[in-house]
């Protein structure tokens, strides 16, 4: 089997308005948005937005979004949103890339406190994201080239998983 090319994260300070599925198989709630009606609702609301292809609405995004430098989106492409609010402490961290977009986790500006920025949040991602993005190109590459019933069964069965995967990840953050 050919070796893919990883994609690459987008750098854009905004949501691309085009459907992508939302990952989050490895999702961490620090800030405890399961625990808050509104902002489970928040957050179901930006899912949907960017797995129906409408965009996130303008609140959520930053104050000074396209005056101010991001350094962690610019140097490591972790965006970060708002719940609650542009003055809100309450953020959700993700990565975008051109075909879906992976949750990280729930939390505050706490890794913009760090030097270089996100030293923490990369630090703990690293390894799980590197195998969520192997394991996405996988499962497509499978279904893409499957040639019999038996391949494609198998391509279903990882698909399925990784849908399992959002689903349980919606049932912890009480969003399903």
């Amino acid at each position: 089997m050919k070796r893919q090319i990883p994609a690459l994260r987008l750098r854009l300070p905004s949501i691309e308005k085009k459907p992508k599925p939302v990952y989050a198989a490895r999702w961490t709630d620090f800030a405890a948005v399961s625990r808050d009606q509104a902002l489970r609702s928040e957050l179901l609301n930006i899912i949907r937005g960017i797995e129906s292809g409408v965009g996130v609405p303008e609140a959520h995004y930053r104050a000074g979004i396209d005056r101010d430098r991001d350094d962690l989106l610019e140097d490591s492409g972790i965006m970060h949103l708002h719940l609650g609010g542009k003055d809100s402490d309450i953020l959700v961290f993700l990565i975008q890339y051109a075909d879906r977009v992976v949750l990280l986790e729930t939390n505050t500006h706490v890794h913009f406190r760090t030097r270089p920025a996100g030293k923490n949040i990369l630090a703990l991602s690293q390894s799980w994201l590197t195998n969520l993005e192997h394991d996405i190109q996988i499962a497509a590459g499978q279904a893409q080239a499957a040639v019999n019933e038996s391949e494609r069964a198998d391509a279903e069965a990882q698909r399925d998983r990784i849908a399992a995967s959002i689903a349980g990840f919606k049932r912890k953050a009480g969003i399903d």
